[in-house]
């Protein structure tokens, strides 16, 4: 079985959490598969109007020679008889111009379809003022469409959209699960300004941000050991820079690698959302800085929610607790996670009429 995942590959390491997530619920609900991805990654699938000009002008005059589409991903010639399944693999950019031959080929088709953790970072209806007609025409014939947050949820309810909590809980296997007795290394998420787009945070959550590393250090640094945590290239020279070597900076290229990274903490810190996902995922509790609406992801991952509105010291309390609580909570995510795999699998195998 052929499964075509709607992600982003090398772009933001929370899109291919959500993947792994994905992936491993469609295991655990008995499905044996090849994984081929669809890669949204905006330097792969661009989608600015000259770029799709150059594109047409490429096929009709050379055949597509000029520029060929080398990613290993779904091209837009692939013979598509091959796909048994297109799974829509959350994050907010499941519908518009980057997905359009992915939309167009499921339609020409009919292959069947899943939508699993879906959300949105700004308010819409299911209306031709929002869709194409064949973007509303699959999500109309989709298995399954789960949300992670109310807002898509509420939305999409003309699709039989269900509220579930983001897949990005299941992407880590049972033996990565080790709920933690005391709070010794803590993972701070790095944010800047700086970096590219949709990559970067606004300047004052960046202060923020700042702000309350400088007030954890300050507090806790005598018996708490502290490491920023970088998702993309841009911030690596830059957290580097801003912490001058007062913190250990962590990256990596593969996302996959941040199982173990994330799983050296006790507890982490932060704006990104799916990197307290991927955390939750292994018993380790967190602090979400809800900085826009997707941090309502979070909740689903049992973190304490904070905002930049909130101020510093709201943070600080709320990692107070986890600390304070870090066992318990632990004990507590692994029985949520626990439940949240069971729903997964059940509306799966109803979805997917496995038996």
């Amino acid at each position: 079985m052929n499964i075509v995942f709607s992600t982003t590959r090398q772009w933001n390491p929370g899109d291919e959490f959500i993947l792994l997530g994905c992936m491993r619920a469609l295991r655990l609900a008995g499905l044996d598969f090849n994984p081929v991805i669809f890669n949204r990654n905006p330097q792969v699938r661009r989608t600015r109007r000259i770029n799709r000009w150059l594109q047409a002008l490429d096929r009709g005059l050379a055949g597509g020679r000029l520029a060929p589409f080398l990613d290993n991903s779904l091209k837009d010639d692939t013979d598509f008889r091959c796909v048994d399944m297109v799974v829509f693999a959350g994050s907010p950019e499941w519908r518009g111009r980057r997905l359009e031959p992915l939309y167009r080929r499921i339609a020409e088709h009919g292959t069947p379809t899943l939508f699993l953790g879906l959300g949105t970072n700004r308010p819409f209806d299911f209306s031709s003022a929002h869709f194409s007609e064949t973007e509303m025409a699959v999500l109309r014939a989709a298995r399954l469409v789960t949300c992670r947050d109310t807002t898509t949820t509420a939305a999409l309810a003309p699709v039989g959209a269900r509220h579930v909590t983001c897949p990005a809980l299941l992407c880590c296997d049972e033996d990565a699960e080790a709920p933690r007795r005391a709070v010794r290394r803590v993972g701070l998420i790095y944010g800047t300004d700086r970096a590219s787009a949709h990559n970067r945070v606004a300047p004052a959550t960046a202060r923020y941000l700042q702000a309350l590393y400088e007030q954890l250090l300050a507090r806790h640094g005598g018996q708490i050991e502290f490491e920023l945590v970088a998702h993309y290239i841009d911030e690596l020279p830059l957290a580097q820079q801003d912490w001058a070597g007062r913190l250990p900076v962590r990256y990596h290229y593969d996302a996959i690698a941040y199982r173990g990274l994330y799983g050296r903490y006790d507890a982490v810190v932060g704006h990104r959302i799916h990197g307290v996902g991927m955390s939750a995922s292994q018993g380790i509790p967190g602090v979400c800085v809800a900085h826009d609406k997707r941090g309502e992801t979070a909740r689903g991952f049992l973190a304490e929610m904070v905002t930049p509105e909130a101020g510093v010291d709201a943070a600080l309390q709320a990692f107070d607790r986890v600390v304070a609580e870090v066992a318990e909570r632990g004990q507590r995510l692994m029985v949520h996670k626990r439940e949240v795999e069971a729903t997964y699998v059940a509306a799966l195998r109803e979805a997917l009429a496995l038996g």
